[in-house]
C-alpha cells in the first residue's frame, strides 16, 4: 500500500504507528533515561534530597525514640566541666593541670571501666607542673581503669608523635585521634571517622583510632580492618539522670509548630542530651555511693568541657548544640548498641551506600513507568499472574509473612537477605495491581463523600497533631499523625492505592539496607516519595501535552498551519510521540490523510 503525498510532494503521516514513529520500547527507554537524569540531578546537587533532609531526619528521630536500645545509654557517662563551674571552683580557662588531676582522682573512687579525656594536653604552662596530672592518670591505670587522651589533630596519625606534651607517662594511657570531619550522612546525621586515613582503612598500626572505636573495639570484638566511617544514629530517649538536674522543659506545642512551619521540623530541638551526664561538681563534692552504683561504676566515662568561647561544639540533628565530647559519646553508644553491625556511612567513590541510593532511584523509576500506563509487554507478562491458582497466591503470602516473622524473632546476621523475599513479592503484587486494576472515574456520590472525608481527615489530623506534639514532641507528631493521615488521604480520598503501595515498598527497601548484613544508615525516603510524586506529575503532563499536540495535528494537518516545513513537522511528530504513555500510540491524523494531492 502506497503512502499519500501532499501537494508539495512530501510524505504525509496518516498515523503515528510503531513502524513510522518511535516504538513502544524506544519511548519507554527515552522516558527511563529522562527520569534517571532528573533523579540524579535532584539527588546529587542538593536539590530535593537536601531540602527534604530535615523532614526525613525528624521522622528518623521519632522512629529512633521508640526503637533505639538503651544498651549504650546505660554504659556511657559524660562528665562535663561546665562554664558555670569555673566561678564555683575559682578556676579559669584553660583549666589548670592540677584541677584536671583532681577530677581524675575523684573519678578513681567511682570505679569506671574506662575514661576518655577530651582535653588536649599539648602546651607547657608556666608555673604549672604536669606531674600531678600524669600521676593521676597512672593511678587510674593502677586500678585497671583504661585511660584515653585526646591527641593533637596536627600530629595524630603521623606515626612520629602522639601529639601530647612531654612529662606525661606514655605507658599509662592510649592516645586517640579527635579530629573529625564536618560531613553529614544521608538523612542529616553526622558521620564519625574510625581513624584519619586517606583511603578510609585503619589497618595500619601507626594510625590512631578515634575515641569511640578505640574504646569500644575490645568490648565488641571489632578488628582494625573492620573499622570504618560510621553514620551516627542519635538516640533520643529521656535520661532520668539529666532531668534530675538539667532544665529540660520544652517551649510548648504551639511554639514547636510555629518554628516547624517557619523554618523546618528540626528547628525545635531537645534541650537535654540522650547520654547520661553529670558535672564535675557532682564528683568534687561529697562522695555519692548512689551515683557510683547507678551510673559510674563499670561504665565508660567521657570527660569533656562546655565553654562558649572554646568552639568545640557539635551540631546535632536532635539536640541543641552540644559540646564536642557528646559526638564521641554517641558514637560509642552506637557501637555498643549495634556491635559490629554499626551503620556504615557514605564513602567517597563508588560505595555501597551510593549503590543502594542508585537502586532505590532505579526502583522508583521502574514503578513510575509501569504503574499508571504499563506498556503491552508488561501487561502481557503480569496479566498471567491472574491465571495463578489461589493456592500459589496464599503460599507466596505465607512465605512473605514467614520471612518477616523470622526476621522479627530470630537474631541473625542475614536479616536483610530474608526480607528481600517479601520485598520482591510486594513489587510483583504492586505491578500486578497496576495492570489488572486501572483507575476508574468516581461517581457523583463518591465525589461528594470523598470531599467530606477529606475535610474530616484534615480536621482530625490537625487536632491530633497539636495533642501529640504537646505530649510526645514534634517528631512523634510527624510519625504518628502527619504520615498516617497523608496515607489515609491518598488511599481513601484520592484512591491512589498505588502511591501507598509504592511508598510501603520504598520503606521496605530502606529497612533492608539498614539491617545486617548491609548495615547502612537510614535512607531519605521522604525525598524518594517526593520524587515519585513530582516525576509522576511530569510524565502525566508530558503525555497530555503529546496527546493535545496530535489532536491539533488531526485538526490542522498541513505544515503551513504550523508555520514550519514538512521535515520540521515530521521531526516534531516523532519527538512528541516519545512522550505518549502506554501502547495506544495509534494517533490518527484524519485531517492529514485527507490533505493529499
Amino acid at each position: 500500500m502506497s503512502r499519500p503525498l501532499a501537494q508539495d510532494g512530501s510524505l504525509v503521516q496518516g498515523s503515528i504507528t510503531v513502524g513510522e514513529g518511535p516504538s513502544a520500547s524506544l519511548r519507554t527507554l527515552v522516558q527511563f533515561a529522562f527520569l534517571a537524569v532528573l533523579g540524579a540531578l535532584l539527588f546529587n546537587f542538593h536539590g530535593i534530597s537536601g531540602h527534604l533532609t530535615p523532614w526525613s531526619q525528624a521522622i528518623v528521630n521519632a522512629i529512633v525514640k521508640y526503637t533505639y536500645d538503651t544498651t549504650g545509654q546505660r554504659q556511657t557517662l559524660v562528665v562535663l566541666f561546665r562554664e558555670q563551674n569555673l566561678a564555683t571552683l575559682k578556676e579559669s580557662y584553660p583549666i589548670s593541670y592540677a584541677r584536671h588531676a583532681e577530677v581524675l582522682e575523684a573519678l578513681s573512687l567511682y570505679e569506671p571501666r574506662a575514661v576518655f579525656v577530651d582535653f588536649a594536653f599539648i602546651d607547657a604552662r608556666p608555673g604549672q607542673d604536669v606531674r600531678p596530672l600524669s600521676d593521676a592518670i597512672c593511678a587510674l591505670k593502677a586500678v585497671n581503669i583504661a585511660v584515653y587522651l585526646a591527641a593533637s589533630p596536627l600530629a595524630a596519625g603521623s606515626g612520629m608523635s602522639d601529639g601530647l606534651r612531654d612529662g606525661l607517662d606514655r605507658s599509662c594511657f592510649t592516645p586517640v585521634n579527635v579530629q573529625m570531619d564536618a560531613e553529614t550522612g544521608a538523612s542529616g546525621v553526622l558521620t564519625y571517622q574510625a581513624c584519619r586515613s586517606p583511603d578510609g582503612s585503619c589497618a595500619r598500626r601507626d594510625l590512631l583510632l578515634t575515641p569511640a572505636f578505640a574504646m569500644a573495639a575490645p568490648m565488641i570484638g571489632l578488628k582494625r580492618t573492620d573499622a570504618q566511617q560510621m553514620e551516627i544514629i542519635w538516640g533520643n530517649r529521656v535520661s532520668t539522670l539529666n532531668e534530675s538536674w538539667m532544665d529540660c522543659t520544652s517551649a510548648g506545642a504551639f511554639v514547636d509548630l510555629r518554628q516547624m512551619l517557619k523554618e523546618n521540623p528540626l528547628a525545635s530541638k531537645r534541650l537535654c542530651p540522650h547520654t547520661n551526664t553529670i558535672s564535675v561538681l557532682h564528683l568534687l563534692g561529697h562522695f555519692d555511693q548512689g551515683l557510683k552504683d547507678s551510673v559510674v561504676k563499670g561504665n565508660t566515662v567521657f570527660y569533656g568541657g562546655s565553654f562558649a568561647m572554646a568552639g568545640d561544639r557539635v551540631v546535632s540533628p536532635v539536640f541543641e548544640d552540644l559540646p564536642g565530647v557528646y559526638l564521641h559519646a554517641m558514637a560509642f553508644d552506637n557501637l555498643l548498641t549495634f556491635g559490629k553491625d554499626f551503620k556504615r556511612a557514605e564513602q567517597h567513590g563508588l560505595s555501597l551506600s551510593r549503590v543502594v541510593n542508585g537502586l532505590l532511584l532505579l526502583f522508583t523509576i521502574v514503578l513510575l513507568l509501569l504503574v499508571d500506563k504499563p506498556p503491552a509487554i508488561a501487561r502481557r507478562l503480569l496479566e498471567r499472574l491472574g491465571t495463578v491458582g489461589p493456592r500459589v497466591k496464599w503460599l507466596a503470602l505465607g512465605v512473605a509473612v514467614g520471612c518477616v516473622a523470622v526476621t522479627a524473632v530470630v537474631r541473625t546476621s542475614l536479616l536483610a537477605i530474608l526480607l528481600l523475599v517479601p520485598l520482591v513479592i510486594g513489587v510483583v503484587a504492586v505491578l500486578h495491581l497496576a495492570v489488572t486494576h486501572p483507575e476508574r472515574k468516581p461517581t457523583a456520590k463518591q465525589f461528594l463523600w470523598s470531599g467530606v472525608l477529606g475535610a474530616t481527615i484534615l480536621a482530625g489530623a490537625a487536632l491530633l497533631f497539636v495533642g501529640v506534639d504537646a505530649r510526645y514532641g514534634i517528631e512523634a507528631a510527624l510519625l504518628l499523625v502527619v504520615l498516617p493521615g497523608y496515607f489515609v488521604y491518598k488511599a481513601l480520598v484520592a484512591r491512589d492505592v498505588l502511591f501507598v503501595a509504592t511508598t510501603g515498598l520504598l520503606i521496605g527497601a530502606a529497612v533492608v539496607s539498614f539491617l545486617p548484613p548491609i548495615n547502612l544508615g537510614p535512607r531519605n525516603i521522604v525525598a524518594y516519595v517526593a520524587f515519585f510524586e513530582v516525576a509522576r506529575h511530569v510524565l502525566r503532563s508530558a503525555d497530555q501535552a503529546a496527546r493535545q499536540y496530535f489532536r491539533l495535528r488531526r485538526e490542522q494537518p498541513a505544515p503551513s498551519d504550523w508555520g514550519v516545513g514538512a521535515g520540521v513537522l515530521a521531526l516534531m511528530d516523532w519527538i512528541f510521540a516519545l512522550w505518549v504513555r502506554g501502547d495506544d500510540e495509534e494517533t490518527t491524523h484524519e485531517g492529514a490523510a485527507r490533505a493529499v494531492a
